[in-house]
């Protein structure tokens, strides 16, 4: 892990002279801004030997990411499924979700935060901590029994992110990829909301193509450090189902689905539906590219347990917000 947080810091250092620069197939150009479409071969080799021509690191930088691009597929990343695509941007998601207990939570972030393509087949994300702003439950009776207090503080801190692309095509030949992933887990949150425990993530994803849709997934767990008693471990896999529309529309569902091994919800599974709608992306000044999303989730299983809460919310609404570069 030390090796990848010095890693993404020298990319962070020498990144300043010139970020805004990508092209991934999938532009709506708000105006036309000359930039040329990966799906294009001959274009893949222009942008690679033209970045080439540079002198120092961030022409070399410029380079890693123009051959990983050029090598992967051009779908849209999905608003829950992790992608195994390779990512270069900066992403932030609001969340509101409504659990069974009655309460409402805002989710800002939700561990989002800063992509970067460090060589042709390696991403980091540093990640922000996910902010939460939680209303409350009015008691019965003069002691107010059940009160539910309201909250608002930080979550536990998925900091750190590193992607390995094992597998990957382009979109003209075999469409295809497969990464893999781990993130760790600081339990930095506020006292109502930490785990009290250091968390690992590691993940399997995929992703193949054929034309205008694609499925992409997820295989991975979480693996806590300390208190599995009580956090449990966890089997986690996500589907999602994608189709390309009018260049710039991905409508979708995805199959969200949590199986605990053990801990206060051992045995239990926890299933979502999403269906959602992605768009993008738009081409702004300088190369930056725009997308946004929306979708609902709702649990489809199990019928709601106050205790251990479970599902942990029973429907929320989700937006996402990317800034390609």
């Amino acid at each position: 892990m030390g090796l990848a947080v010095l890693l993404g810091l020298a990319v962070l250092g020498g990144m300043a002279p010139r970020l805004a620069w990508a092209s991934d197939g999938l532009d709506l150009t708000l105006p036309p801004s000359g930039l040329p479409s990966q799906t294009n071969p001959a274009v893949k080799t222009d942008l690679v030997a033209d970045a080439g021509r540079d002198d120092g690191f961030v022409a070399k930088w410029r380079a890693w990411v123009a051959q990983a691009r050029a090598t992967q597929p051009t779908w849209s990343s999905p608003l829950v499924t992790t992608t195994g695509m390779l990512e270069q941007r900066l992403r932030f998601d609001v969340d509101r979700l409504h659990s069974g207990n009655g309460t409402d939570t805002t989710e800002l972030d939700g561990g989002k935060g800063l992509d970067l393509i460090v060589n042709e087949t390696t991403e980091i994300r540093f990640a922000a901590a996910p902010y939460y702003i939680r209303s409350g439950v009015s008691g019965t009776g003069r002691t107010q029994k059940g009160a539910i207090e309201p909250l608002a503080g930080f979550n536990d801190w998925p900091f750190l992110r590193v992607e390995e692309r094992l597998f990957s095509s382009s979109a003209s030949e075999g469409n295809y990829v497969v990464s893999a992933l781990l993130q760790v887990q600081a339990p930095s949150g506020i006292e109502r909301l930490t785990s009290n425990a250091w968390q690992y993530l590691p993940t399997l994803a995929f992703g193949k193509g054929w034309g205008k849709f694609d499925i992409q997934g997820t295989v991975g767990g979480v693996i806590p450090a300390s208190r599995a008693d009580v956090i449990g471990y966890q089997v986690q896999t996500n589907i999602a189902f994608q189709y390309h529309v009018q260049e710039v529309l991905w409508p979708e569902l995805e199959v969200n689905w949590t199986y605990y091994a053990n801990g206060q919800r051992g045995g239990l599974n926890q299933v979502y539906l999403t269906p959602g709608l992605v768009v993008g992306r738009f081409v702004l000044p300088d190369g930056l590219k725009f997308t946004f999303g929306v979708g609902y989730q709702a649990a489809i299983t199990p019928t709601y347990i106050p205790k251990p809460q479970t599902p942990a919310y029973n429907h929320a609404w989700l937006f996402t917000t990317r800034l390609n570069f």
